[in-house]
């Protein structure tokens, strides 16, 4: 096998020439480590290092420079070669392939000078990874929502029930995989904030911003990730409506969303129950663990509800100006309603 793959002089493209783009393959050699932190859209991670792989290089390269470095790393991919070969053979050889590692550096140079030697048609991205993240970001700062609609409302009543029924929304909640309250975690998978920004972006740029475009009303933090400052201020300056429940219907909401067929997450819930004890007091917390133990979720959730989540709500909806207000004991005739309404 040849040593020089880093050497070789590659063709390049940026992330504008590849962004949205079903005719490429994107291939991201980082390690899967790397790749799960945050990836380009539609990418496929083929790895030139795995995790321990990319450690023992690390290591060498500091202790005993580049060359060691570069040595041990052809020695790793001559073992994999027909590995690698197997992980291509359903690449087009017709088709451009864009490979990116985290800068666009030797892994990335390597992997595409192999597939250029092996009759591919291959180019590298541009400062990598980390040029793509600056550029997402940049995009993201740079958006305009010519009619951001907020959907406000205590926990409970449906807000986002509504927005799915709605075709021009902006799931926040979704896209973060977390409900941005404490139990906001509690059956999800919390994204990374590079994956959360690069899933906005796809998501802005899916739907018609020259429309209202409905959001559900969020503090700037969903669980560990930020909403943009750009989209956060637009959201902030958008035509608030309030949506409200009955306390039965905003509870019957949250037990079909954490309990019905959900066993599985019971102990988190408990946990999280735990965490109201300086809001709730030691007996009330004891109460609440006794009543949910013994299947009461009726009388836990509305006391939580009443007692915790709706005096936090309140502080913050002192703040708003609301415009209309709709019942959302029918979901789908309330997102009718609001599809109509006029700016």
């Amino acid at each position: 096998m040849k040593k020089d793959f880093h050497e070789t002089q590659n063709p390049a493209v940026d992330t504008e020439e590849i962004w949205n783009r079903p005719d490429i393959t994107l291939i991201d050699v980082r390690s899967p480590l790397e790749f799960d932190e945050g990836h380009i859209s539609g990418a496929v991670n083929i790895p030139l290092l795995d995790n321990t792989e990319r450690k023992i290089v690390g290591i060498l390269y500091k202790q005993y420079g580049h060359d060691k470095a570069v040595s041990r790393g052809y020695d790793i991919l001559e073992s994999k070669l027909s590995q690698l070969l197997q992980h291509f053979a359903s690449v087009s050889k017709n088709h451009l392939t864009v490979v990116y590692c985290a800068r666009g550096g030797m892994r990335s140079q390597v992997i595409t000078s192999f597939l250029n030697d092996n009759a591919f048609n291959a180019k590298k991205l541009v400062g990598g990874y980390k040029s793509f993240r600056l550029w997402n970001i940049n995009r993201l700062d740079n958006i305009k929502i010519e009619y951001p609609i907020i959907l406000h409302g205590k926990t409970g009543v449906g807000k986002t029930l509504v927005l799915n029924e709605i075709e021009n929304s902006l799931d926040l909640e979704g896209i973060a995989q977390h409900r941005g309250s404490l139990f906001g975690a509690v059956g999800k998978n919390p994204v990374s904030q590079k994956t959360f920004d690069v899933c906005l972006l796809n998501k802005l740029e899916e739907l018609d911003l020259s429309r209202p475009v409905f959001i559900e009303g969020e503090s700037r933090k969903i669980g560990n990730v930020m909403i943009p400052n750009n989209v956060f201020r637009q959201m902030k300056s958008g035509t608030s409506l309030l949506l409200e429940a009955s306390i039965k219907t905003r509870v019957a909401r949250t037990i079909d969303e954490y309990i019905i067929d959900k066993e599985s997450y019971y102990p988190k819930i408990r946990d999280v129950i735990k965490l109201l004890e300086r809001d709730l007091g030691n007996k009330n917390i004891l109460n609440l663990l006794e009543q949910f133990d013994s299947g009461d979720y009726q009388s836990c959730f509305e006391y939580i509800l009443l007692n915790y989540y709706d005096k936090k709500y309140g502080h913050s909806m002192k703040q708003l100006t609301f415009h209309e207000t709709y019942s959302t004991e029918n979901v789908k005739q309330t997102a009718n309603k609001i599809q109509q309404y006029k700016i």
